[in-house]
Formats: C-alpha cells, sequence, structure tokens
C-alpha cells in the first residue's frame, strides 16, 4: 500500500514539474533552435547574410517653394514725368530684352531734345569759326588771340553737346540732329513674361510709378524651409533631389544646396535651404511647392532588411544561422527606417550569421510548435 502511495505521488510531482516548464519555454523562446529537414529547406526560401554594422543614412523631406530672384525680375519705370501715349504690351506677352512696351510724351525730354540741337547747331558754328580762323592764321591776317578765342569756344560748345547728349541716353532717347520732336520709348529690361501692367493710355506717370513688372523663370530656384535641429548639419554642397507634388510625370530633379540663410516671408523671418532648380520643359513661377529629400548620417549601427526581423508577442527577434539547417532566435530592439531595422542586443557582433529573409516563416513555424 505505500508503494502504491508513493508511485503516486512521484508521478503527480513529475506532472507538476513537466506543466511547470512549458510556460517557462513559451516565455522565452529565444532558447529554442528549429531545425528543417533537408526537405524542409529545399521547400522555403531562406536567405542568410552576415551582420555588418554600417552607416546609418537618415533620409529626410525638406518642404519648400519655388522662387524668382532678384536678377530675373524687372520692373519699368519711366525716368522722367509724362502722359502714356501708347502700351505696345499686355499681361502674359512673353517679351524680349529691348522691345517697346510704352511711348511717353513728356515735356523734360522734349526740352532736352530741343537744348541739343541747340547745342549742335552751336557747335557746328564754333568748328567753322575755328576753320576760318586757323585759314586767315595761315596767311598771318589774324591774331594768336583769336585762334586761342575760336578754339576755347569749340571745345565748350561740344562739352556742353555732350552733356546734352548724356542727359538724352539717361532719359532713353537718342541724340537726333533732324529737329524732330521723339516720344520717349520704354523698353523691356530682360526677356521674361509680362505679369503685371499697371498703367492706362492718357495716364500722367511720375519715376516713382511702376508701369509693368517683366519675370524670367528660366532660372527657378527654391527656398526649402528648415527647423533649427536641421540647421546643425544642412551645408552648402549638401545633394538634393527635388520634386514637384502637382507634377510626379517629372520624376526627381538632382540638386545641391547653394547657401543657407534666413529670409523674410509672408509669415515672418524663416530659416531656408536655398537651392537651383534644374531646367525642366514647363514654364514655373514663384511660390510652387516643392520638396527636397536629403540624407542626414545619424551614426552607426547593425542594420538589417525589415524582413529579417521575427515577432513574438511585443519582442522583436532575428534568427542566427550557426549552420544551413537550424536557426535559433535573438532577442534584439529594433527602429525601423523605411525598409531597413536598426537593431540593438547584447549578443550581436560583426559577422554573425543571420537570416536576412524568411524570419517570419521561421518565427511562426517554431513559436507555433512551442505553443502546441
Amino acid at each position: 500500500m505505500y508503494s502504491r502511495l508513493f508511485i503516486f505521488s512521484f508521478s503527480a510531482f513529475l506532472g507538476v514539474q513537466c506543466a511547470s516548464q512549458a510556460p517557462a519555454e513559451k516565455e522565452n523562446p529565444q532558447r529554442d533552435t528549429l531545425c528543417l529537414t533537408p526537405a524542409q529547406r529545399a521547400g522555403v526560401v531562406l536567405r542568410v547574410g552576415l551582420l555588418r554594422r554600417d552607416t546609418v543614412r537618415q533620409q529626410v523631406r525638406l518642404v519648400g517653394r519655388t522662387v524668382i530672384l532678384a536678377h530675373a525680375q524687372g520692373r519699368v519705370h519711366s525716368r522722367v514725368e509724362g502722359t502714356i501715349e501708347e502700351i505696345l504690351v499686355r499681361e502674359g506677352q512673353y517679351v524680349q530684352a529691348g522691345q517697346p512696351l510704352f511711348r511717353i510724351y513728356s515735356a523734360a525730354a522734349v526740352d532736352l531734345q530741343r537744348a541739343y540741337v541747340e547745342a549742335f547747331q552751336r557747335t557746328r558754328a564754333a568748328y567753322r569759326s575755328l576753320i576760318q580762323q586757323e585759314s586767315l592764321m595761315v596767311g598771318r591776317l589774324t591774331s594768336a588771340a583769336e585762334l586761342s578765342r575760336a578754339r576755347t569756344e569749340y571745345r565748350q560748345a561740344q562739352a556742353q553737346l555732350q552733356a546734352v547728349a548724356s542727359q538724352l541716353q539717361l532719359v532713353g532717347l537718342h541724340p537726333d540732329t533732324t529737329g524732330r520732336i521723339q516720344l520717349l520709348t520704354l523698353r523691356a529690361p530682360l526677356s521674361g513674361f509680362v505679369t503685371r501692367v499697371s498703367a492706362a493710355l492718357g495716364e500722367y506717370v511720375r519715376p516713382d510709378k511702376e508701369l509693368a513688372h517683366i519675370v524670367n523663370p528660366s532660372d527657378l530656384h527654391a527656398d526649402l524651409y528648415l527647423s533649427e535641429r536641421e540647421l546643425t548639419w544642412v551645408r552648402p554642397g549638401l545633394p538634393v533631389r527635388l520634386q514637384l507634388p502637382a507634377l510626379p510625370e517629372i520624376g526627381e530633379l538632382p540638386s545641391v544646396v547653394e547657401y543657407v540663410a534666413q529670409v523674410q516671408d509672408s509669415g515672418g523671418s524663416v530659416l531656408v535651404a536655398h537651392v537651383r532648380v534644374p531646367p525642366i520643359p514647363l514654364r514655373l513661377f514663384e511660390g510652387v511647392p516643392i520638396h527636397g529629400y536629403v540624407e542626414h548620417i545619424t551614426g552607426t549601427a547593425f542594420q538589417v532588411p525589415a524582413t529579417a526581423i521575427a515577432y513574438h508577442g511585443e519582442k522583436a527577434y532575428i534568427f542566427t544561422a550557426p549552420d544551413d539547417s537550424c536557426f535559433a532566435p535573438l532577442p534584439v530592439r529594433v527602429t525601423l527606417l523605411d525598409t531597413l531595422a536598426l537593431i540593438e542586443g547584447e549578443a550581436l557582433r560583426e559577422g554573425l550569421p543571420y537570416v536576412q529573409r524568411g524570419a517570419s516563416f521561421l518565427g511562426a513555424a517554431l513559436w507555433q510548435v512551442a505553443e502546441e
């Protein structure tokens, strides 16, 4: 009787021990090893590689807008007061540099043209007088004083003529000796599109009045907005891949950061990385949304493909491969970065064989069997 009771007690104790060990194995699956038969190994697509520590490159997206610099914009003004007699341009029109845009009647310009004709006549008269005095001096029919006076008058007349001609050129008129009065012609300061015409026929305008605005979009740039944190590592010369969200068919446009600065925007002072937009087949103007993608080196870490990570509960694992048929889970701490995973762990080392692809299958096979 005592022997049967002892046997029963020993059997119950053994059962309790087995039952208590089963949950422990579930809580620590990293102690298990999954071995595949040759047939199983042939039917599973697994890729094994060596663990390597590499530079961590984080892709950062910078949001911005296109801008047109001051040298690619022109504003048309009259240099003297006057009345608009002709408008030779319309909004949206493409004009060439030097093309006539407005014709203006200006009393000041008319006075300058009359002054030039008078100065021209005085210069001719002084020149004839000088030639006459030089001829008389050959025959000793005049004095040296008279010849000197004629030369002085001629030089003074030439200086006055040149002064009036310079004034005419400054206001945009060419000297004319025929006596015809010309209207003042305002020309395009650069080639580009006329974005605004802010004058009307018969309007009296002054030099401070803007008559038209011209933009040349062929030299397009962009300002990418920065935060204070990005300001610590974004530098001139950093490669940038530009994308226009509204025009995905254009694709990526390569560029580099030209400079980093603080500029005034509609919302106040902002930090920007300035880049040049490469030529594209479309005409884009200022204010078009644009994205810039740059790489930020944050340090070094063990990098594996995201397919190398298997999960059991809330824990992450990679599978080491001691040989070609057996695989053991190893717990790691994971930071996902696009299609890569940055892993940390005490047992990780350079050159450790691990499963790059197929970790999910191994995890499902191992832990499902353990649970069963």
